[in-house]
């Protein structure tokens, strides 16, 4: 570098005076051009990255809304039976951070994150006289300040603690409510009932508004009676998680008239051979009679002898075609 300085310098010393100012006024005309052109490679970079941010965005939301738009839709590996349903989480009765999926059986609570309690309701209002059983599964992770599941009045509403983490079922008057924590919730009152619910655990919900109850069950075991007095009130299913991306699945939700017939199927249940893995087969009917059981009461007969289900799942839903009689 000194070498070449020192024949810059005997050049300038060389050149005539008139001249001598273009050789530093050309060097410092190229570095002109160079600072010049960095920076319009500079601010090509940052057009280009915001246009490259924008795009992404663009894409991002396009997915969105697709995805928001098929969120309703089933799945072809979903099996779905509309027999195991008489009711199905509803799309306009529900809070903003909460999407319906899977032909209206599973509810994904905040998809992005979470700043307060979401809550969706049934479709369905129950009728006094009236024999319902519905099962919930934990199908993904259990945490946060609650998950809940119960019933409450269309009173309920499901936007109130949208900025607050709390458990919503059961904090007023007009709901009643199980925390994933094994307690019960109502008037804002709790106590404990089983203990805590772990992820893929199938809760079920017997709603006897004949006698005005609500029992809960665990993986087909019955915890008993959990609250009464429920008679002449318009209560609707109700769920409900403060947590981010989780997720509740509805697997099934059976009804019949409290009758006879009912009465007859709840004792019948009672005196079936714990070793009989159909209940039906151990059973004196016709064919016919058999068949129309299985439709339509064949819950009941689960429901009322847990001896014939299985500990690791409850009734659930038909996955398969009913036995031929």
């Amino acid at each position: 570098m000194a070498r070449n300085r020192e024949s810059v310098t005997r050049k300038h010393r060389n050149t005539p005076a008139a001249d001598r100012h273009d050789i530093f006024e050309e060097r410092h005309n190229h570095r002109d051009l160079n600072r010049s052109m960095d920076r319009d490679m500079n601010q090509g970079v940052g057009e280009h990255t915001r246009h490259r941010r924008q795009l992404l965005v663009e894409i991002f939301d396009r997915d969105r809304e697709e995805r928001d738009e098929t969120d309703l839709s089933c799945s072809e590996d979903e099996h779905f039976n509309e027999e195991d349903y008489c009711w199905y989480w509803d799309e306009k009765s529900k809070s903003n951070d909460v999407n319906v999926q899977n032909c209206g059986t599973e509810a994904y609570f905040h998809p992005d994150y979470s700043c307060g309690t979401a809550a969706i309701r049934g479709n369905r209002q129950f009728r006094e006289g009236e024999e319902h059983y519905w099962e919930v599964q934990m199908s993904s992770a259990v945490y946060g300040t609650d998950m809940m599941i119960g019933i409450g009045a269309s009173s309920v509403d499901l936007d109130r603690y949208k900025s607050q983490f709390c458990s919503i079922i059961g904090k007023d008057t007009d709901s009643w409510g199980i925390s994933y924590f094994g307690t019960l919730h109502h008037n804002g009152k709790s106590k404990d009932y089983t203990k805590k619910f772990e992820r893929g655990a199938i809760i079920g919900c017997h709603l006897d508004l004949w006698k005005g109850t609500l029992s809960f069950y665990k993986n087909g075991k019955p915890l008993g009676i959990a609250f009464d007095g429920l008679l002449g009130k318009k209560l609707f299913p109700m769920i409900s998680s403060t947590a981010a991306r989780t997720k509740m699945k509805l697997l099934c939700s059976h009804k019949t008239g409290f009758s006879l017939q009912y009465l007859c199927c709840k004792e019948i249940s009672k005196h079936i051979p714990s070793s009989q893995t159909n209940a039906l087969d151990s059973l004196p009917l016709p064919n016919g009679l058999k068949r129309y059981i299985s439709w339509r009461m064949d819950w009941v007969l689960k429901l009322n002898n847990p001896r014939t289900t299985s500990r690791s799942a409850g009734v659930g839903p038909r996955r398969k075609r009913i036995r031929r009689y």
